[in-house]
């Protein structure tokens, strides 16, 4: 193993023997893996290691591992304590998201302070399959078939061409220790059920999957090459700037027999999914705005804009009358319903569905906005009622509202209006719920 270790190296010119490396180590086989064979190979490596206090005294135990076996190797550790569930939590992120985000962040801290000049890290060749399988179940377009790359700005992965278990015996024919994370059998998690369900059935049916998969994947990179190559000519005719804003020709898009693909690989990049939404606007009165969680979408007489967004202010989301559900700026299920009963938890409300007029509007609150408070005659101001909610200023600044027709329906998350709710005259129901 370890000559095809070195032999990968120099293939892939990762890297050299004078170039320092941090390794992203866990305790875990992989990465203790990684960590013998680059020490073995005497390349100059620091240990730095992340304690994300998600397993309690797993979390503490695996540290406690690192360290000691920087130690035993001489070789200088850094490690942080991370508070993972809140940094999640405020940025509301998942929780494999914000690990991620933490680590990498870190990882490149630490590179830049002991002046290193690569993060190695130990995805092998069942994390790049498994990943596949991601991309595809979540949607993420043709680069989410493309695999990971063994060399990708200051991140490299030595051990991307080994397969699992030929690390694990790695490990054992040099009787070295190794943690188990016990999260990784809960199938909870989107990867590990990948790896406990599918990935099983796929090599019954295929047992040298995992030489096909490289083959394929080798094929699908050339493969993109040329697909490159002819969305980048067409590109040309329709990018008008792509400084500030990205301004695109909207005639330009629509003349051309690749419009879909096309406008997927412009507006993908910024967080839009909604490319069926986006095509169908360009055909209807101009002035339809679409919102990713980053930036807003314009379709304006002959152009698509592309802009930042850099106040939630500017946020005014419509919701057609079949939308299933919303993920920005909040997050609800929506649905029409015969179940006529009314729902007291503030989180779920039921309206009149004849009382609405579709589209609905999102937006967050302004002054002067007033609403009838369901159970009370007459209306109120929002901010007198943020004041007899006691609602602090941060709460009050996160709030958004549901409109019909100009009229306030629901504060989200707080209390609906009276002026959609269902009566004995009510025959069908329109149920909106924050997730």
């Amino acid at each position: 193993m370890k000559n095809r270790f070195l032999e990968n190296i120099k293939k892939n010119n990762l890297f050299s023997k004078e170039d320092k490396l941090i390794v992203a180590i866990s305790g875990g086989a992989d990465s203790v893996a990684l960590a013998i064979l680059l020490n073995e190979c005497n390349f100059p490596i620091i240990f730095a290691h992340c304690n994300f206090n998600l397993r309690e005294d797993e979390s503490d135990a695996d540290e406690d591992f690192v360290r000691k076996l920087a130690k035993e190797l001489e070789i200088e550790c850094f490690v942080e304590s991370f508070e993972t569930e809140k940094f999640a939590k405020e940025n509301k992120f998942s929780i494999q998201m914000a690990a991620r985000e933490l680590r990498y962040s870190w990882l490149e801290k630490i590179r830049i302070k002991t002046d290193s000049k690569y993060i190695a890290v130990a995805h092998h060749k069942d994390d790049d399959i498994e990943t596949y399988f991601i991309n595809l179940i979540r949607g993420s377009g043709i680069r989410g078939f493309l695999g990971m790359k063994e060399k990708k700005n200051k991140i490299i992965r030595p051990l991307l061409n080994f397969e699992r278990n030929e690390i694990e015996s790695y490990l054992m024919l040099k009787n070295q220790e190794f943690r188990t994370d016990s999260s990784n059998t809960d199938t909870k998690y989107l990867r590990n059920n990948i790896r406990k369900h599918i990935i099983p059935i796929i090599k019954d049916v295929n047992p040298s999957f995992s030489n096909t998969f490289s083959n394929e994947l080798e094929y699908m990179n050339d493969v993109f090459k040329v697909f490159q190559n002819v969305i980048n000519t067409e590109m040309k005719n329709i990018i008008l700037s792509s400084s500030a804003d990205m301004i695109l020709d909207k005639n330009n898009l629509l003349k051309s027999d690749n419009k879909k693909i096309l406008l997927r690989e412009l507006v993908f990049p910024f967080g839009f999914s909604q490319i069926e939404q986006i095509l169908n606007s360009c055909n209807d009165i101009s002035g339809k705005i679409f919102y990713s969680k980053s930036h807003k979408l314009l379709v304006d007489r002959d152009k698509i804009i592309i802009s930042e967004i850099k106040n939630t202010e500017e946020i005014c989301l419509e919701i057609s009358e079949n939308s299933p559900e919303i993920n920005f700026p909040i997050n609800l299920r929506l649905a029409i319903s015969e179940d006529l009963n009314y729902h007291k938890y503030e989180g779920k409300v039921t309206f009149d569905f004849d009382r609405i007029k579709f589209p609905i509007q999102i937006r967050k609150w302004q002054e002067g906005d007033y609403f009838h408070p369901i159970g009370m005659k007459g209306k109120k101001k929002l901010s007198d009622f943020f004041i007899d909610e006691k609602l602090s200023r941060f709460e009050k600044e996160k709030c958004f509202i549901m409109c019909s027709d100009e009229k306030i329906m629901w504060i989200i998350g707080h209390r609906m209006d009276d002026r959609f709710k269902i009566t004995n005259k009510t025959k069908k129901a329109y149920i909106a719920e924050l997730f």
